[in-house]
């Protein structure tokens, strides 16, 4: 089978491996179609995201759906056929965290997709059968690829407890922002504003619903805040992963307010200006993944409440995988979720 491989020193090579076969509690997918994330992008780029690193070949790829190609013994939850979307956490069921439900924080974890688990870009991937999730029938594929990000988006608007008429600030119209701002909407927000330094991810918020957009190049936090015709807002989301815009998180959140802190720094460590969050009272709530929100992404999705079509920007073929990085990572052509089909 092919796949595209992530060598240690840099850059893709496509490779011919064995398929695999499916063990007990296995469910052997044919991946078709799978987004490139922001950690593909550090991966990519840097080799690397805090300790995990790539030190052999790899196959990335944790945001896919695909079709049901076998099953290994005991596995019930699905049939050979059915079109599903994947959770890629691989919690070891036996921790603390897990036997609390809080799987996503089990630090026993393996992630399919991150260095020591091959991911979606090949053209069989053996998943376990707890994270395989059926899709309605008729729902496009290139929708539940981007299953993933939206239960990461629904995990992080029900950690910040919107309540209906609350008002919010999302920083970053990513994949992820987008998400959110459709999530928070959903949930009832009341305004949701969306801030960007990219002229045409501002645009592809508004078209989902964003009470404003902002374009916040060069402009301080007073300045920002200026742009919200509601005042400082509820809840800020902080989806852009850098230090300097958690620091504007907090400085733009109302006293008492908010903090959701989605984005993923490559470092393990950055500044925290403690003094400036507790002259604020600021409650800040870190996210790690999703938890239990696959179903509810899929609806989401499914339904139509969340048109995920507004951001597929680019389909190529496994064969140009390097190329669909290229383009995801230099967000050009007005790249957004840049997607790869799998043959």
């Amino acid at each position: 089978m092919k796949a595209a491989c992530l060598l240690p020193e840099g850059g893709i090579e496509h490779q011919e491996r064995d398929r695999p076969s499916p063990g007990a509690g296995q469910v052997l997918i044919a991946p078709r179609m799978v987004g490139i994330c922001g950690s593909d992008l550090h991966y990519y780029k840097d080799g690397r995201i805090g300790s995990w690193q790539v030190r052999q070949p790899h196959v990335l790829g944790h945001e896919f759906a695909g079709v049901v190609a076998g099953l290994g013994e005991g596995v019930t939850n699905t049939r050979v056929g059915d079109h599903v979307a994947v959770e890629p956490i691989v919690p070891c069921e036996e921790c603390d965290p897990c036997h609390r439900g809080l799987y996503n924080l089990c630090p026993n974890m393996r992630f399919t997709g991150s260095p020591h688990t091959d991911g979606a870009l090949q053209e069989y991937v053996n998943v376990p059968a707890r994270g395989v999730h059926r899709l309605p029938d008729g729902m496009d594929l290139a929708l539940g690829a981007l299953v993933e990000p939206t239960s990461i988006a629904v995990h992080a608007v029900r950690r910040s407890g919107i309540k209906p008429g609350d008002t919010v600030l999302i920083i970053g119209a990513g994949p992820i922002g987008l998400l959110i701002l459709a999530v928070a909407l959903d949930y009832g927000a009341e305004a949701v504003y969306s801030t960007d330094v990219d002229d045409g991810r501002l645009e592809l918020s508004q078209s989902l619903g964003a009470t404003a957009a902002l374009n916040v190049a060069g402009l301080g936090s007073e300045k920002i805040l200026e742009g919200l015709s509601t005042g400082a807002p509820d809840v800020v989301f902080e989806a852009v992963g850098s230090p300097g815009t958690l620091e504007t998180a907090v400085r733009l959140v109302r006293p008492g307010g908010l903090v959701v802190a989605v984005g993923v720094n490559i470092e393990e460590r950055i500044p925290f200006n403690l003094m400036l969050i507790q002259s604020k009272e600021v409650t800040v709530v870190p996210i790690y993944l999703g938890r239990d929100a696959f179903p509810e992404a899929i609806s989401l999705l499914a339904s139509g409440r969340i048109d995920g079509h507004k951001l597929i920007s680019h389909r190529l073929p496994l064969a140009r995988t390097a190329q669909a990085m290229d383009i995801a990572m230099g967000g050009r052509a007005g790249a957004v979720k840049v997607m790869i089909e799998v043959p």
